[in-house]
């Protein structure tokens, strides 16, 4: 009998931004392990692993690249050593990354968060509308824009976009299943994808053309061009740039949020590395 990944999608089948990951390239015991790994990632796509594009090149990174698991700042510890039981290292059990809300007694994870807009306040610049990685904000230029709760990851990524701090942060209460859990997150996920799908589909529409207003919209359209007839070295060069100036553009919005030396430290080395490449 074969065996199959265990993910919501195949590999084969993921978004055109992952494409420069291989995955479905990878031998299958590697797949299984990236597979079960991006099951247990809570999905929101908040990038405060340092993966702008979200869980799944995480899990790959932990798999392939021997990136630390315990990046997953919403997951929190239990997200931690359920990926630590996964990789099955012969290291001590490592704390996870630290939150700015406080961990909830019951769940072992940090307080969630859901993203409102002050609805008075809102200005209708839709700035945040590409940011949010699901989709779960609407609204036309020069109208008011709203979030519908129950579709936020709180993620974040809309906040640092908004040029009039229109939008705030609330907690939420609740306690789920772990099955409930997982439906979520799977859910999530199929958002995130055909957002992400959808983004590409907008981008490479040329009876449609408009201009790139995000940085996923940027590093997807960067994917897409991949196929030009250009140079092996201006190719690494050009990718090697448009990840650099994503990550600093991701340290730059979370510190617009909220000051980290250690962040500050990151942004200034990376716009060096940026400015020694181009």
């Amino acid at each position: 009998m074969s065996q199959t990944v265990p993910n919501l999608l195949p590999f084969v089948e993921l978004p055109i931004l992952f494409k420069p990951l291989a995955l479905d390239q990878q031998p299958l015991d590697i797949q299984q392990k990236i597979a079960q790994i991006n099951e247990v990632l809570p999905q929101t796509q908040c990038g405060l692993c340092d993966h702008p594009d979200g869980c799944l090149p995480y899990a790959a990174a932990i798999v392939i690249n021997g990136e630390p698991h315990n990046k997953c700042v919403p997951g929190g510890q239990p997200v931690t050593d359920t990926i630590g039981q996964i990789v099955q290292t012969n290291n001590p059990p490592l704390i996870a990354a630290k939150s700015n809300w406080e961990t909830d007694a019951i769940t072992g994870r940090p307080q969630e968060m859901r993203a409102i807009i002050r609805e008075a306040d809102c200005i209708g610049c839709t700035k945040c509308i590409p940011a949010c990685p699901v989709d779960a904000i609407i609204g036309t230029g020069k109208h008011m824009h709203t979030i519908f709760t129950e579709l936020c990851t709180g993620c974040e990524l809309c906040i640092a976009p908004c040029p009039v701090d229109c939008i705030d942060l609330v907690p939420i209460s609740r306690q789920i299943s772990a099955d409930i859990r997982q439906i979520e997150q799977h859910d999530l996920q199929s958002r995130y994808y055909h957002h992400l799908n959808r983004v590409a589909d907008s981008l490479t529409d040329s009876r449609h053309a408009k201009p790139v207003v995000s940085m996923m919209e940027a590093k997807i359209n960067n994917v897409a061009a991949q196929s030009l007839d250009i140079s092996e070295a201006d190719a690494k060069s050009t990718i090697a740039a448009a990840k650099l100036r994503t990550k600093i553009k991701k340290l730059e919005k979370q510190l617009s949020v909220r000051p980290n030396a250690q962040k500050q430290s990151e942004l200034t080395a990376l716009q060096a590395e940026l400015a020694a490449l181009v």
